[in-house]
């Protein structure tokens, strides 16, 4: 779940000068100033408020993936930090900072050999780490971690997930076009509001009982090593957590069977522009590469990415939907005034289309 990422923007002639500083960084980090650190780190964690959505999406993690460090808390609390010391993080550097793990990636005026070089002469002395036994995939637990608190107002926030595809899954592509079909809303922001928009589920949510069910939602992908998980967050009136899961259930369902071209096409033109039609840097670029070579050991060139993304159509986008939403275990988790939440069982059984 996690990338350490040290980032540097230096003039064309300092780039010698710049990967020096990341190298030393990176190979020979000051953890002897833990002691002088850790009273401040302590200070910030408890003064710093974790956003909702964090929370949420860190204990949908909790909930899915209990048995494995897919699971382990990001947002804390962290009970245990006070007892850290030195030989601890030196063995979390000695163990993961390893050149099997590293990544040294450019964007700007540049070029590839040279880069090459420097980083020979910068972190070629960076051994590699101990060989790793096969690691089992992380077993996918359906199950519920639900907070219920009637009293912190009366917006309730619900997320739920499906296990989904790994980042080298050929089915990644169709789940990042799924994500677009069900879409992102939220009340009273953008160009078209909610209540005419051409998206299926949108509009569903936002004109249900004539005053709409959600005050945002969003649908989500999060691709890992070998696991991924789908799902969707809501943010919603405690009168309406019902209404809300519902819609967002029922446009999940539609994936496998009644999707259409439109929609698809509709859902390829928007990622497409998300993807690429945004404003970019050479620092945006940079860390988007590092991450593909994280993930999928090369750097993806955008005319891979729109050709792959081309050639999903609703046939395809209903086959994958139908093999890994139809019928799946989901994991749910929840906060807030949650008296209208739906029992796990009920939201196991609207994984499957019931027509009669």
């Amino acid at each position: 779940r996690e990338q350490t990422a040290y980032t540097m923007s230096v003039f064309k002639g300092d780039v010698r000068q710049g990967l020096e500083i990341l190298s030393d960084l990176v190979v020979t980090p000051g953890l002897g100033h833990l002691a002088k650190e850790k009273e401040r780190i302590l200070r910030n964690l408890d003064e710093t408020e974790a956003p909702t959505r964090q929370v949420i999406d860190d204990r949908l993690h909790a909930c899915a993936w209990r048995d494995c460090s897919l699971g382990n808390s990001l947002v804390g609390p962290f009970e245990s930090i006070g007892n850290l010391t030195e030989t601890h993080l030196k063995a979390y550097v000695d163990a993961n900072y390893t050149a099997e793990n590293m990544v040294v990636a450019a964007a700007g005026p540049v070029k590839h050999e040279d880069m090459v070089k420097l980083a020979t002469a910068a972190l070629g002395g960076v051994k590699a780490g101990a060989p790793r036994l096969a690691a089992e995939k992380p077993y996918f637990c359906g199950a519920e971690l639900i907070y219920r608190n009637d009293e912190m107002g009366p917006t309730a926030y619900v997320a739920v997930g499906f296990e989904a595809v790994p980042w080298k899954s050929p089915d990644a592509v169709t789940f990042m076009v799924m994500q677009q079909v069900l879409g992102t809303y939220k009340k009273s922001v953008g160009l078209v509001p909610g209540s005419i928009s051409g998206n299926r589920v949108i509009n569903a949510v936002a004109n249900k009982m004539s005053v709409g069910c959600a005050d945002e939602y969003e649908c989500f992908n999060r691709f890992y090593k070998d696991t991924g998980m789908f799902g969707f967050y809501i943010a919603c009136d405690e009168v309406a957590v019902e209404h809300a899961i519902g819609e967002l259930m029922f446009g999940i369902n539609l994936l496998s069977f009644a999707v259409t071209d439109e929609e698809v096409e509709r859902a390829k033109r928007e990622l497409k522009a998300s993807m690429y039609s945004a404003p970019t840097s050479a620092e945006a670029s940079c860390a988007e590469l590092g991450k593909q070579m994280l993930s999928y050991g090369r750097g993806i060139p955008p005319a891979e990415m729109l050709l792959r993304i081309n050639g999903v159509d609703a046939e395809e986008v209903k086959r994958v939907a139908w093999k890994y939403l139809n019928d799946a275990e989901v994991a749910v988790t929840g906060l807030g005034p949650l008296h209208g939440m739906p029992q796990y069982y009920d939201l196991r059984r609207s994984t499957n289309m019931h027509r009669y």
